[in-house]
């Protein structure tokens, strides 16, 4: 098979995948919300930045190691050593990190966190740490053998027990009249991070297995933290400064006049429903991302300038073109999932807002693994480290006198930042072309077009005898269908231009 349908092929099964994960996360999300209600949000929002911090420590930038190494190795028993040696390199780092959270909660929530509601939460959470560092390392291998079949149907399957069991739980709670606390979405985080564990042991079993020697492995862990161990770093210092930032916004918010209960509550319609709507179309850039990373990783090392190129103009053209879409969609229907779908008006507003975020934000990805596959990731680091320090500057000095909104706008500026400073320095190194025309002037033209489609098709339903939350959904789904549909279109005749004039 050759590289582009390896990508093609890859792309697709990752983004079905992904898709069908963010939908069952999105579904596990309103439930959830509907469940612990935004203060509860709020709260478990908060363990996410010292949860991803302890990740970080563990395996932050081993994955990235592994899904590139074995891309470049052309020998299988290579390629089994460097994830054995990945596997027991973050394991250990895992294990330590789990019990030293385990054990320290308490001070954290205290201390760090500013919030002792979230010791149970944290505690019991540091038992996911070393299933996902598993689960990374296993995603590395096989997306470096552009083998997405594992790591896709593993995702499936953590989202899938996620949303059964925190409604089982919920039954349960209900039925036995258990009050019912942000440790129920804990509980269904363990149980999903296992099974998915369980699905890639099983699916390494099918497996060939090869012999080593000890001073083989050693030479293997040895070359893979030569690189690791830079990754690890930006990814602990990314996270470190994230989660500073993180923890920042509720006691910022409560700067601006908010009690604090009502900025939990914001900050948890923010973290735990706003911004997931807006990233939630990523899942295909992230798709796209993982599978080019080793592709450009393997052009670059072979020296095949051309492929390199033209796999970085592509992926661009596809980011910006799916960021623009997305500002009119989330504009078109942000007041609709914000107040119909999660019932908070206020979800909606900063939806509207974020919804300027998408083209930024989907192509810091898609350039961020570019960067990382021409092994320029101390760039990429110094230009997140830069972007974060934006959004701590927007939350520091402008949120106390305008409110959550100066952070929204932190937000959009830091990834209008960060995607400026990867595009000069991957044009710098690569030389790629990007026409106005094509990637700008074309695409809102027919977001405009699809919008003022689906704005019709709204006026007329709205002549309707029929009321009510199920004629929204049904209205608005008609609409959103016909604003999809001519997007499509224009976008399907664009591609077969670009295709004729290759």
């Amino acid at each position: 098979m050759s590289v582009k349908k390896q990508i093609i092929k890859g792309t697709i099964v990752l983004t079905t995948a992904t898709l069908i994960s963010r939908v069952l996360g999105f579904l596990y999300r309103i439930f959830l919300s509907n469940l612990i209600g935004a203060k509860g949000m709020g709260i478990f929002q908060l363990i996410f930045p010292v949860l991803g911090f302890c990740i970080a420590l563990s395996c932050g930038g081993i994955q990235i190691a592994v899904s590139r190494f074995v891309a470049e190795s052309r020998n299988k028993a290579n390629k089994f050593m460097i994830l054995i040696s990945s596997l027991i390199m973050s394991l250990m780092l895992s294990s330590l990190t789990t019990i030293l959270l385990y054990f320290y909660a308490q001070p954290i929530s205290i201390h760090i966190i500013k919030n002792v509601q979230c010791y149970e939460l944290l505690k019991y959470a540091s038992i996911t740490i070393p299933l996902a560092t598993f689960h990374s390392c296993i995603s590395g291998y096989y997306l470096g053998m552009k083998k997405t079949f594992v790591p896709a149907v593993s995702s499936i399957i953590e989202q899938i027990v996620k949303v059964a069991s925190i409604f089982i739980i919920g039954l349960v709670c209900v039925g036995n009249h258990i009050k019912i606390t942000p440790m129920v979405a804990v509980y269904s985080m363990i149980i999903a991070e296992s099974f998915g564990v369980i699905f890639c042991i099983i699916a390494l079993t099918g497996e060939k297995s090869y012999s080593f020697k000890v001073k083989e492995l050693f030479s293997s862990m040895k070359k893979l933290f030569s690189v690791s161990y830079i990754l690890t770093i930006n990814k602990i210092m990314i996270t470190f400064l994230q989660c500073f930032e993180a923890i920042l916004v509720p006691i910022v918010l409560t700067k601006s006049g908010l009690s604090s209960d009502n900025a939990l509550s914001i900050y948890g319609i923010l973290t735990g429903m706003a911004l997931p709507v807006i990233s939630f179309p990523s899942a295909i850039n992230t798709s796209v991302s993982t599978m080019i990373l080793p592709t450009i990783a393997g052009a670059n090392t072979s020296g095949n300038k051309l492929q390199v190129r033209k796999t970085t103009e592509i992926s661009i053209w596809f980011s910006v073109v799916m960021g623009i879409f997305f500002i009119g969609f989330f504009l078109y229907f942000g007041d609709f999932i914000g107040g119909t779908v999660f019932g908070h008006s206020q979800a909606g507003e900063y939806i509207k807002i974020l919804a300027w975020l998408c083209p930024f934000m989907y192509l810091s990805i898609t350039m961020g693994s570019i960067l990382h596959g021409l092994g320029r990731t101390n760039t990429a680091f110094v230009h997140n480290v830069i972007g974060t320090a934006i959004r701590l500057a927007c939350l520091w000095f402008v949120v106390p006198q305008i409110g959550i909104v100066g952070y929204l706008w932190g937000l959009l500026g830091s990834d209008l930042l960060i995607t400026l400073l990867h595009g000069r320095y991957i044009k710098k190194d690569i030389h790629f072309s990007f026409d106005c025309v094509d990637n700008i002037i074309r695409p809102v033209i027919w977001v405009l077009c699809s919008m003022a489609a689906g704005w019709l098709v709204k006026y007329i339903l709205s002549f309707s005898s029929f009321h009510g939350k199920v004629f929204r959904f049904v209205s608005s789904g008609v609409s959103g269908l016909v604003l999809v549909g001519v997007f499509l279109y224009f976008l399907l005749r664009q591609m077969k231009e670009l295709k004729n004039t290759q």
